[in-house]
């Protein structure tokens, strides 16, 4: 059985609270103004794959355990056996997500892989920038300590 669109609310309930936490936390720690800090930087990062995580599980459960049913029920189309049994290297893979019922129809919804796509790039720029970051603060440390 898939994930409704109440459950995926409900699912997305933790991730939505840790994320406002986050924000509450960054607010209060913010000084003034110029860059952020290295660890806002990375807890922004983290705060992006976990909605990206969510965004995986909720796009894996469209199909539920059983894709004939999922099919039958969810978009009112018989499963096509020939088409699944062609195509089923596709339908297994990690990513991009698809449960396709024929060659027309897919249960995972259009908007689910490109925002994977862009919170993957995003929490990939913000860990790069908590990186960069970083190593400014600890050479700018370096050239106090030396002078």
């Amino acid at each position: 059985m898939g994930i409704s669109f109440i459950g995926a609310v409900q699912f997305w309930i933790p991730t939505a609270v840790v994320c406002a936490a986050v924000a509450v936390w960054l607010a209060r720690r913010r000084r003034g103004p110029g860059l952020p800090r290295p660890s806002t930087m990375a807890a922004l990062g983290v705060v992006a794959f976990l909605n990206a995580a969510t965004a995986w599980v909720l796009g894996l459960s469209r199909a539920g355990l059983d894709l004939r049913e999922a099919c039958e029920r969810k978009a009112g189309v018989p499963l096509d056996d020939a088409w699944n049994a062609h195509h089923y290297e596709e339908s297994q893979k990690v990513f991009p997500l698809h449960a396709r019922c024929d060659a027309t129809v897919d249960l995972v919804p259009a908007w689910i892989n490109p925002l994977i796509v862009v919170l993957l790039l995003l929490t990939a720029v913000c860990l790069c920038t908590a990186v960069c970051l970083g190593a400014r603060n600890v050479t700018r440390r370096r050239k106090k300590a030396h002078v």
